[in-house]
C-alpha cells in the first residue's frame, strides 16, 4: 500500500496503535485471501505427495503418508485459526466504525481500506489536507473513547 513506517514514538501512543489497528482492518480481507490461497496450495501439495508415495514400493509408505497427513493437517488448522482471528478483529473494528458518521466512515474506507493518500481523499471529499488531518485526529479520538467505553 505504500505506507510509510511509523516513527517509534508514534507507535507508543494510543492514536498510533489505533492507526495500526485501522491498517490491519483495512487489509484484513486481502490477508484472508492470501491465507486461503496458501491453504489451497497446501492441499494440492498434499494430494501430489500422496499420489507419488502411493505408487511406489517404498517400505513404510503408510507411516510416511500418516506423517504427511499430520503435518499438513496441522498447517491447515493453523491457517484456519489465523483467518478466524483476522475476521474476529475485523468484526470488532467494523462495530466501532458503524458508530461514526457517514463522512467519517467514508474517510476511513478511503484512507485505510483503499490506501488512498490525503490529496486524493481531499479531492474526493472536497476538503483541504488540513481539514482531513483534523478529521482524522477527531476520528481517532472518537474511536479511542468508544473503545474505552466498551471496556468500562
Amino acid at each position: 500500500m505504500g505506507w510509510k513506517a511509523y516513527v517509534r514514538g508514534e507507535l507508543d501512543s494510543d492514536k498510533g496503535r489505533m492507526k495500526l489497528r485501522l491498517l490491519d482492518w483495512g487489509n484484513a480481507m486481502e490477508r484472508c485471501s492470501r491465507k486461503q490461497e496458501e491453504m489451497k496450495r497446501i492441499q494440492k501439495l498434499r494430494e501430489e505427495q500422496k499420489k507419488l508415495l502411493e505408487g511406489n514400493d517404498i517400505p513404510d509408505v503408510a507411516q510416511m503418508l500418516a506423517d504427511i497427513d499430520r503435518e499438513y493437517t496441522g498447517d491447515m488448522k493453523k491457517l484456519q485459526q489465523e483467518v478466524l482471528e483476522i475476521y474476529e478483529k475485523k468484526k470488532k473494528m467494523d462495530r466501532l466504525l458503524e458508530r461514526l458518521t457517514e463522512e467519517e466512515q467514508a474517510y476511513i474506507r478511503m484512507r485505510y481500506e483503499k490506501g488512498w493518500g490525503f490529496d486524493f481523499i481531499g479531492m474526493k471529499l472536497h476538503m483541504s489536507r488540513a481539514t482531513l488531518f483534523r478529521m482524522q485526529d477527531r476520528i481517532l479520538e472518537k474511536l479511542l473513547q468508544m473503545k474505552k467505553d466498551e471496556t468500562t
